[in-house]
């Protein structure tokens, strides 16, 4: 009789461990998941980022040009309609060549990061309480710069629009 409790406490025992280990192993995975996932959301913003200074800002920046030349060849009427919108497009092309270098930055920098968070959290080197508060952290910064991003990319498709309403009126 004792020695069935005692096989039967062992098998208990050995089950606990098992499940004890298996989710273990599986937190980790989890956190690598959610670590690549925050990097292929970067590695698209980045993407996205050159795509939006090669095409969409030159493209601006030209047609801006092309339309606060033009201003002396318009009515005063004219001109008042067309400065403001003019001046804003400038404004966002002000912003985007000061901002995109430091967005560039913390994009590598963040990417950097996280490789060191996924290669810490596969090896166990901080505690699952504090790879899940570092990945949260990392969250939160991924999801500032795609929200930059995507301000730029809102901004220069009505820019664009402005500009095109600006250059048929010439």
């Amino acid at each position: 009789m004792k020695l069935r409790l005692i096989t039967k406490s062992i098998v208990i025992g050995l089950v606990a461990m098992l499940v004890t280990f298996s989710s273990c192993n599986h937190q980790p995975t989890t956190h690598t998941e959610k670590i690549e996932s925050l990097k292929k959301q970067l590695v698209a913003d980045a993407q996205t980022l050159q795509e939006i200074e090669a095409n969409d800002f030159v493209s601006i920046e030209r047609d801006f040009k092309k339309c606060d030349s033009m201003l002396q060849y318009q009515s005063q009427e004219q001109v008042v309609k067309s400065f403001e919108k003019l001046r804003l497009v400038q404004a966002y092309i002000e912003q985007f060549k000061a901002t995109r270098p430091v967005m560039q930055a913390e994009i590598d920098s963040t990417l950097l990061r996280l490789d060191l968070l996924k290669a810490d959290a596969e090896t166990n080197h901080f505690p699952d309480s504090l790879v899940v508060v570092y990945i949260e952290n990392e969250t939160e910064y991924v999801n500032r710069l795609n929200n930059q991003v995507q301000y730029f990319e809102d901004r220069f498709d009505a820019c664009k629009k402005d500009l095109d309403t600006l250059k048929t009126q010439q």
